[in-house]
């Protein structure tokens, strides 16, 4: 037992030796004693693993409006800000109104009784937004007639179907034969509207 312990003190002094040896064959010849100091201790430091750099992500490609849609169909300007069908306000109310009219044309006089022609035809023309305004609707109405007659048009601007604000326009003097249009303001553009069905109040047939 006592010849064991004596053997394993010698292995630990050749081995400790053989680190003091290797040190200093490393850093003996170095004249300067700060670096002999600084070599040593960094021999005697523990070696750190270098460290490895983290993998590299893939780059998710940006978001491109003009590409993405339901079903991969891109979704056209005027819808990309928001889910028209989501909206949901009280109807706007917005009341008779009396535009401006200018004459765009002529129509036959064919409006006489059991003609079967009505005295008025009403024609919506254009559905366009004003930036930072209103929607504002073309309307179009023809007499038919051979008397002077006073129109009055019900419009109502839907959006998907559902009634955003309705509006009464009151077209007065339209001469026999003439075709008269006027530009009608509905809601603000901060709503959306899609369509503008309007429909003749008065005269009747």
């Amino acid at each position: 037992m006592r010849t064991m312990t004596t053997i394993g003190v010698a292995l630990l002094l050749t081995t400790t030796s053989g680190v003091a040896f290797a040190q200093a064959s490393r850093c003996a010849g170095i004249a300067d004693p700060s670096a002999r100091l600084t070599c040593y201790d960094r021999e005697a430091a523990p070696s750190r693993p270098e460290p490895v750099a983290p993998a590299r992500r893939a780059v998710e490609p940006a978001w491109d409006p003009a590409t993405i849609g339901k079903d991969h169909v891109p979704v056209p300007p005027q819808d990309r800000a928001f889910d028209p069908r989501a909206q949901n306000q009280p109807v706007q109310h917005i009341g008779p109104v009396k535009p401006a009219m200018r004459q765009v044309g002529s129509v036959p006089i064919a409006a006489f009784p059991d003609s079967g022609v009505p005295r008025v035809t009403l024609g919506v023309d254009a559905l366009r937004a004003m930036p930072g305004g209103r929607w504002v609707v073309a309307i179009s109405v023809a007499n038919n007639s051979p008397q002077l007659l006073d129109a009055r048009i019900g419009c109502v601007f839907h959006n998907a179907g559902r009634p955003v604000a309705d509006i009464e326009v009151m077209m007065p003097g339209i001469r026999p034969g003439d075709r008269v249009m006027a530009d009608i303001e509905g809601p603000p553009v901060t709503s959306y509207v899609d369509t503008v069905p309007c429909q003749v109040l008065s005269p009747q047939r």
